[in-house]
C-alpha cells in the first residue's frame, strides 16, 4: 500500500518523461507541443532602430501581426539571444495560423536541415520550367559536394584565393587598408590556409571550416549555436606542435596573428567576408540561385493568384546564401515584374539581424518581436503554472494528449481520477487544478534557482534539468521509498544552499540507527520546507515520500502552498529552448542572516555543503583542534613542565602532533594524518563547528545547546587524543632504541665531568643523564676538552646532548606523572640502563639524524689522546717539590721578609701576592696531582671510560698550585741574581745556601708549570 493506496505512489510513468519534454522541442507532436505550451511574454516594438519603449505583448498579438503584413513591409523578425525560445514562437505560429488555400507555407525548420533540403523544401512548389532546372542543378551540385573531407578542403582553398583576389578593400581607414593588404597577400592568409602544418587547426571538428560544412551538408544538429558560424579571433590564434616545420610564411603571419589581437579581428572579418562566395562555388549553388528560385516561384505562384509566407526556424541556416534570400524577399513587386505576396517571419538573433542585416531589411520590416525584455519591462509569469502543464501532460501520456486533440475533445487533467486529489493539492500545491507533485511550489522553486543564471529563468534548463530527470529518474525511487534521492540533491544543491545548512539542524532531523531515513528527511524539509530549520512538513508530505515525522519537532502547516505566488518579474536569459519567464519567486520564508554565525562557523556549514574552505579558514580550524587535542595529552618535556617538543620538533623526533601536518581536513593527508576530519563525516563536522562555536563565544555557557556541544566535544576531543597518543608513542616492549639513548648519553654525561654518571645506583646514573655539566676552571689551557664539551652543551637547539635528551623524553614521558622524579618513567628508564641491547641494530623507525648522533659520540667519547697531551701540560710533576707547598711556601716567604729587613728586597717581588696565592693552594691539592699524575702514567692501560674519568677530574688543584708556583720561581730567580752580584759575607752565605735549597725544591715544579705556560695541544 502507498500514501494513495493501491496505486503507485508516483502519478506518472517514467517512460513519458523523455516523449513529452525531449531535448528537441519541435519533436512532439502537436498535441503535445500544445498541452505542455505556456504564453509568453513579448516585447513589440513598430521600429527595428528602436532600443527603447516597446509593449509587453503575447503570440497572439504575434499572430494577428503576421496576418495583417502590409505587402511593402513583408518581413517579421523575431528577436533574441540563442534559446530564448524564437522556435517555440515559430512552431506556435505553424499551428495556429487559420488555413488559407490563397496561401503556400513554407517552414524552414533549423534543425537537419541541409542546404539541398532548403532549397528542395521551396522548389516543392515551384512548378515552372525555370524552377525544374533548378531542381536539377541543385541535385547535381549537393551530390558533387556529398563527401565532407572534400567540401572541407576546397572551401579552405576557395577561402584562400578569394582572399588573395578580393581581400584588400580599400574602403577603411589607411592603417586598415594597410593590414588588409598584408593579409590578403601571398605571404598572408592565404599562406597560412594553404600550409600544412596548420592544416589540423584549421579543419578541427570544432572549427568554423568543419562546422559550415556539416550544416550545409547536414543541417544543424540540436546542441549547434544559433549564431552563424563563421570566423572568430580566437580561431586564427594558432598554436601548432612544431612550428619549425611550418613554411616561413605561414609561421610569420600565425606568429603576428598570435600577438596582436586586432589583426586576428581583422582577419576573420576578411575571411567572414568571403564565406558566401566560397559556399556557392563549394557547393554549386549559392544566393543567386536561391534569389532565382524564389523569384521564379513567386512568378508562379502570381499566376495562380496565391501567395506565400515563409517561416524560417533560424536564419543562420542560410549563411553563405542569405544575400540571395534577403535579396529575393525584399523583392516588390512591379508592373514589369509580377511577383506573388510574399511575408516573412524570421527567428533571428539579435546581434545577427542588428550587426549584418543590410537596409533594405530594416526599410522592409513590419513590426519586430523581442523576447529579450529589458529590465524596465516586467510581466507576470508563474514558474509553477509552466512546469504544470508538463506535470499533468507527463500524467497522462502522449497517446493520450494526442488522442484527445484527434477527437477535438478538452485537454484532460490526470488530476481529476486522483484518490488522493484534494489533501495532494493542500500540501503540494496546485495550478488550476494540476498538482504539483511530487514538487510543491517550494521545491520546485528551489530547484529552478539551482538550474538558472543569476536570477533568469530559463526555461530550457528547467525543462531538461529539472522536470525531465525527475520525473524520469526518480519515479521508480519514489515508488520504491527512496525519494527525495540523493540525485534530487545533487542537482539541485545550489537552489537551497542556505537551508538547513549547519550539521546540527540535521541531527536534529536523524532518526537513530537509520542513516537513509535520515538523510531523505534531511532532504525533504531542505527542499519542501518553509525554510524555518527542522520541523515536520505537512503530513501528506511526510505520507507521500514514506518519511515519518518525529515527535519532537513542530509540525510546519503549509497551508500556502496552494495558493498562489504573486508575479514576479521577467529578467534576461540566455538559453532557453522554450519561453522565458519570470525569476522564480523566492521561498515563503528564509533562514536566519548568515551573518550572525561567526565567520568560521560559516566556513564550516559551507564545507559541509561543498567540501570547500578557504585556506586561511583550514588554517584556523586545524589550530583550534590543535589547542584542543594537547590540553587533552597533557605531554610534558620530563621536567614537569610542558613541552614544544611534542607540537614543534623537527624530522629527528617524529612522529609530531603538529597542526599543519598531523591534522588534516579533507583532502589526500586524510589516511596519513594523525586526525583526519572529513566533511562527509556528520559526528566529526558536528565537533569541528562546535568548537568554532566556543572558540568565538569564549564559553559554552554563550553557546546554543553549550551542555550538550560540549559533552560531544570531550568525547570525541578525547577519541582523537587517545588516537595522537598511540601513534606518536612507542610500543612500550620496544626498549632497544632506548636503551641505545641511555647509554650514549651517559657516555656524554661522562665527558662532561658529571659525577653521577659514574656511580652505581640507578637515580644518580638518571640524574646524570640531564643534569649540568659544571664549566671547566680555565677553558683556555684546555681547547680540546671545551670543544668537546661545547659540542654537547652549545645553545644551539639540536645540540647532540640536547636532541638525544628530548628524544629519550619522549620515549619515557609523556603525561603527568604520579609522583616520580622528573615525571620521568624511572623503572623503565633503570631497565634500559642495565639492558645488554646497547649495540643491538637500531629499529627502523628511528630517524637517520638520530643514529648518525649516537655514531659521532661513539667516536668523539673514545679518541682522547688529544685530551691526555692537553692534561698532560697541565699537571704539574710535584714528584721532586720536597715537601707540601704550605712548607715551601713558608720557607720562601720567611726568606723574602728577612732580606727586606736587611734592605737586599727586590721591588719586583711582590711577598703579599705570594703570600695569597700560597693560601689559596688547599691540603689535598698536591694529592690530588700526584695522583692524577699516576694515572696518566697509567693510560695505556684504563678503559674508555676511565680515560673520560681521568680527562674530565677538577683540573683546580693544578691550576691553584700553578698560580703560586709561577710568581713564586720567578721571586727565586730575582733573589739569587741579586744575591750574586754583591760581596759575600757569613750571612750572605747563609742566605745563599737557603735559597740554593729552596732553588733545588722548586727546580722540577718550574719546569713542568714552565711547559703548562708554553705552547698548547690541540682537539
Amino acid at each position: 500500500m502507498s500514501w494513495r493506496g493501491t496505486l503507485p505512489a508516483a502519478c506518472w510513468e517514467a517512460r513519458e518523461a523523455p516523449a513529452i519534454i525531449p531535448v528537441e522541442a519541435e519533436s512532439t507532436s502537436n498535441g503535445v507541443f500544445l498541452a505542455t505550451h505556456t504564453s509568453i511574454p513579448i516585447l513589440l516594438r513598430d521600429r527595428v532602430e528602436s532600443a527603447v519603449g516597446g509593449t509587453i505583448v503575447d503570440e497572439h498579438n504575434l499572430r494577428r501581426a503576421v496576418e495583417e503584413l502590409p505587402a511593402d513591409q513583408p518581413i517579421i523578425p523575431i528577436l533574441g539571444k540563442s534559446g530564448t525560445g524564437k522556435s517555440h514562437l515559430i512552431r506556435w505560429l505553424r499551428i495556429n495560423l487559420k488555413p488559407n488555400d490563397a496561401t503556400r507555407l513554407i517552414f524552414v525548420p533549423k534543425h537537419r536541415m541541409s542546404l539541398r533540403g532548403i532549397l528542395e523544401l521551396i522548389l516543392e512548389h515551384a512548378t515552372s520550367e525555370r524552377a525544374a532546372e533548378l531542381r536539377a542543378k541543385v541535385a547535381a551540385a549537393s551530390d558533387a559536394a556529398a563527401d565532407e573531407t572534400t567540401a572541407q578542403l576546397r572551401l579552405r582553398n576557395e577561402l584562400a584565393v578569394l582572399v588573395e583576389t578580393r581581400g584588400a578593400d580599400k574602403d577603411g581607414t589607411p592603417e586598415e587598408n594597410d593590414l588588409r593588404a598584408f593579409l590578403a597577400s601571398a605571404e598572408g592568409l592565404p599562406a597560412l590556409l594553404g600550409d600544412p602544418v596548420f592544416r589540423r587547426r584549421l579543419l578541427a571538428d570544432n572549427g568554423p571550416i568543419a562546422r559550415l560544412v556539416r550544416e550545409k551538408l547536414s543541417g544543424k544538429d540540436s546542441e549547434d549555436k544559433e549564431d552563424a558560424f563563421g570566423f572568430t579571433a580566437a580561431d586564427l590564434d594558432l598554436s601548432v606542435d612544431d612550428v619549425s616545420k611550418a613554411g616561413v610564411d605561414a609561421a610569420s603571419v600565425a606568429s603576428a596573428l598570435a600577438s596582436d589581437a586586432p589583426l586576428r579581428d581583422l582577419a576573420a572579418k576578411m575571411l567572414n567576408e568571403q564565406l558566401g562566395p566560397a559556399v556557392s562555388e563549394v557547393f554549386g549553388i549559392g544566393g543567386d540561385d536561391l534569389k532565382q528560385l524564389l523569384v521564379e516561384l513567386r512568378l508562379d505562384l502570381h499566376k495562380q493568384g496565391l501567395e506565400l509566407l515563409l517561416l524560417i526556424e533560424d536564419f543562420s541556416i542560410f549563411q553563405g546564401i542569405q544575400g540571395g534570400l534577403i535579396d529575393a524577399i525584399t523583392l516588390l513587386p512591379t508592373e514589369t515584374l509580377a511577383l506573388c505576396p510574399m511575408r516573412v517571419v524570421m527567428a533571428v538573433t539579435t546581434g545577427y539581424f542588428v550587426n549584418q542585416m543590410p537596409e533594405t531589411v530594416y526599410t522592409r520590416t513590419y513590426k519586430v518581436f523581442d523576447l529579450e525584455l529589458p529590465a524596465d519591462k516586467t510581466a507576470p509569469f508563474d514558474p509553477a503554472g509552466f512546469a504544470a502543464r508538463y506535470l499533468n501532460a507527463v500524467r497522462v501520456g502522449s497517446q493520450e494528449i494526442d488522442k484527445h486533440r484527434t477527437d477535438e475533445s478538452p485537454e484532460p487533467n490526470h488530476c481529476l481520477q486522483c484518490p488522493v486529489r484534494d489533501k495532494c493539492h493542500q500540501a503540494f500545491g496546485e495550478v488550476e487544478g494540476v498538482g504539483l507533485f511530487p514538487f510543491s511550489r517550494t521545491a520546485l522553486d528551489r530547484a529552478i534557482r539551482s538550474q538558472s543564471k543569476g536570477d533568469a529563468f530559463i526555461a530550457r534548463e528547467v525543462l531538461t534539468r529539472v522536470l525531465r530527470p525527475v520525473l524520469h529518474r526518480d519515479q521508480t525511487e519514489l515508488d520504491e521509498g527512496h525519494f527525495p534521492s540523493t540525485g534530487f540533491e545533487s542537482d539541485f544543491r545550489t537552489g537551497a544552499l542556505d537551508i538547513l545548512d549547519n550539521v546540527e539542524d540535521q541531527v536534529r532531523l536523524r532518526t537513530p540507527g537509520d542513516p537513509q531515513l535520515s538523510e531523505r528527511r534531511v532532504r525533504m524539509v531542505r527542499f519542501w520546507g518553509p525554510g524555518h530549520g527542522p520541523q515536520n512538513l505537512h503530513p501528506t508530505i511526510h505520507e507521500a515520500f514514506a518519511i515519518p515525522p518525529l515527535p519532537d519537532l513542530i509540525t510546519e502547516q503549509q497551508t500556502h502552498l496552494h495558493e498562489a505566488v504573486r508575479p514576479g518579474p521577467i529578467l534576461p536569459s540566455d538559453e532557453t529552448e522554450e519561453p522565458p519567464a519570470g525569476s522564480p519567486s523566492p521561498p515563503q520564508s528564509s533562514p536566519p542572516p548568515a551573518a550572525s554565525k561567526p565567520p568560521l562557523v560559516r566556513a564550516v556549514d559551507e564545507w559541509h555543503k561543498t567540501g570547500e574552505l578557504l585556506q586561511r579558514h583550514r588554517n584556523d580550524l586545524r589550530n583550534i583542534v590543535h589547542t584542543a587535542v594537547t590540553g587533552y595529552l597533557g605531554l610534558e618535556d620530563g621536567y614537569g613542565g610542558d613541552s614544544g617538543d611534542w607540537t614543534k620538533g623537527g624530522a629527528e623526533l617524529a612522529p609530531i602532533f603538529d597542526a599543519k601536518t598531523s591534522i588534516a581536513l579533507d583532502g589526500g593527508a586524510l589516511q596519513t594524518a594523525l586526525i583526519s576530519i572529513d566533511h562527509r563525516n556528520m559526528e566529526d563536522v558536528r565537533v569541528l563547528r562546535a568548537l568554532a562555536w566556543v572558540n568565538a563565544k569564549e564559553s559554552w555557557e554563550n553557546v546554543e545547546h553549550g551542555d550538550a556541544l560540549q559533552s560531544l566535544c570531550v568525547n570525541k576531543v578525547q577519541e582523537w587524543a587517545d588516537s595522537v597518543s598511540a601513534s606518536l608513542l612507542p610500543a612500550q616492549g620496544d626498549d632497544i632504541e632506548l636503551a641505545r639513548l641511555v647509554h650514549v648519553l651517559l657516555s656524554v654525561s661522562r665527558a662532561l665531568g658529571i659525577a653521577g654518571s659514574y656511580k652505581s645506583d640507578a637515580l644518580s646514573r638518571v640524574m646524570a643523564l640531564f643534569a649540568k655539566p659544571s664549566k671547566l676552571a680555565n677553558p683556555e689551557q684546555r681547547p680540546y676538552t671545551r670543544r668537546l664539551q661545547d659540542r654537547f652543551t652549545n645553545a644551539e637547539p639540536k645540540a647532540d646532548r640536547n636532541l638525544l635528551q628530548r628524544r629519550l623524553l619522549r620515549l619515557t614521558s609523556y603525561r603527568q606523572g604520579t609522583g616520580k622524579p622528573l615525571a620521568i618513567d624511572l623503572p623503565r628508564l633503570v631497565r634500559a640502563m642495565s639492558d645488554d641491547a646497547a649495540e643491538a641494530p637500531w629499529p627502523e623507525h628511528v630517524p637517520e639524524q638520530i643514529r648518525k648522533v649516537v655514531d659521532d659520540i661513539k667516536k668523539r667519547t673514545t679518541i682522547l689522546d688529544p685530551m691526555l697531551d692537553e692534561t698532560r701540560r697541565l699537571v704539574p710533576d710535584v714528584s721532586d717539590l720536597g715537601g707540601d707547598v704550605a712548607d715551601v711556601a713558608h720557607a720562601l716567604n720567611t726568606l723574602l721578609s728577612d732580606l727586606a729587613a736587611l734592605g737586599q728586597s727586590a721591588n719586583s717581588i711582590n711577598p703579599s701576592a705570594l703570600h695569597d696565592a700560597a693560601k689559596s693552594v688547599k691540603a689535598s691539592d698536591l694529592k690530588k696531582v700526584t695522583d692524577l699524575n699516576a694515572g696518566l702514567d697509567a693510560w695505556p692501560t684504563l678503559t674508555a671510560d676511565q680515560r673520560l674519568r681521568l680527562m674530565t677530574l677538577d683540573e683546580g688543584p693544578a691550576l691553584r698550585i700553578r698560580a703560586w708556583l709561577d710568581p713564586a720561581l720567578e721571586a727565586v730567580k730575582v733573589l739569587e741574581q741579586k744575591l750574586q752580584s754583591g760581596p759575600a759575607s757569613e750571612t750572605q752565605r747563609e742566605y745563599d745556601e737557603t735559597l740554593q735549597r729552596l732553588v733545588a725544591g722548586l727546580e722540577t715544579l718550574s719546569s713542568e708549570v714552565m711547559d703548562v705556560a708554553g705552547s698548547e695541544g690541540g682537539a
